[in-house]
């Protein structure tokens, strides 16, 4: 993002430089779903970065603007729509920067300043801040994360949904060293736990925006006798799923998924082998 360069007054480096001296505002906790405070992470937000939105949600973080700022956060991947502004350096429009944050950390959102021909560039950055102390940058490559992720959602459909679709009637079966995950026809999973030996069953469904870039796997736990697919697929399935899947890596032969749900797995990843087994 290209900034504009503004004039200023020395009474505004002064305000500035007493500004720096300030406590971080306490935003609290931004947890829209309640998860237990050991899943979240901490996020300091650095002079005069305004967050507008965190996933495409809008955030109400105005208070302490311009100041530095800290809220508490879920764990997992996250992007924020962000702008700068210091007086002297601005940005017309927000710009997204996204990160992995892992439970138990603490984390700083910063920006610096590039200069090129036309100007400046603001380059955000999340980095590593546990007892204070900057650490190893975490910022994620969007551009690149994208064409993965459209890679991702390509593969999956076809070598995870389509080999269930109606039309080609197989089952696709994922297994690792503690689960076996079974997807069958008419929207069917079962899931047996390799520890205990307990297998449930239910509806699965699988939603996924227009561009094929972001989706979402949802295991619904039930008498699959007493829900069609299609009452299924009207219900809200999305709300009420116990487990809910990201996946975040596929290829042919291995498939690895990001947990939002049940909260005890929410930010962890897990990866399955792929077995297409032919219908008889």
């Amino acid at each position: 993002m290209r900034v504009k360069l503004l004039m200023f007054m020395p009474a505004v480096v002064l305000v500035i430089m007493a500004s720096c001296a300030s406590q971080p505002y306490n935003l609290g906790s931004h947890n829209p779903e309640n998860l237990p405070e050991d899943d979240l992470v901490t996020l300091e937000v650095f002079y005069f970065i305004e967050v507008w939105s965190m996933d495409n949600k809008q955030v109400d973080w105005s208070k302490g603007s311009g100041s530095r700022q800290i809220v508490k956060i879920p764990s997992g991947m996250h992007t924020f729509n962000v702008t700068f502004n210091n007086g002297r350096y601005f940005t017309w429009l927000p710009s997204p920067v996204a990160a992995q944050l892992e439970k138990g950390n603490s984390y700083l959102l910063k920006c610096t300043m590039h200069k090129e021909k036309e100007g400046y560039r603001a380059m955000y950055h999340i980095h590593l801040y546990n007892d204070n102390k900057e650490g190893d940058e975490v910022t994620l490559d969007l551009a690149e994360l994208r064409r993965n992720e459209a890679k991702t959602i390509t593969n999956y459909v076809r070598y995870v949904l389509n080999p269930t679709m109606r039309e080609t009637g197989n089952t696709v079966k994922l297994e690792n060293d503690r689960y076996i995950l079974i997807y069958k026809p008419d929207m069917v999973y079962s899931l047996t736990s390799k520890e205990t030996g307990t297998t449930t069953e239910g509806r699965a469904g699988f939603n996924m925006n227009v561009q094929m870039t972001e989706g979402k796997g949802f295991l619904f736990d039930t008498d699959i006798s007493a829900m069609s697919s299609d009452r299924f697929l009207a219900s809200d399935y999305t709300e009420n799923a116990q487990i809910v899947l990201v996946p975040v890596a596929c290829t042919e032969a291995e498939v690895t998924y990001g947990f939002e749900r049940p909260v005890e797995l929410r930010g962890s990843n897990m990866s399955f082998t792929i077995t297409e087994i032919q219908r008889q």
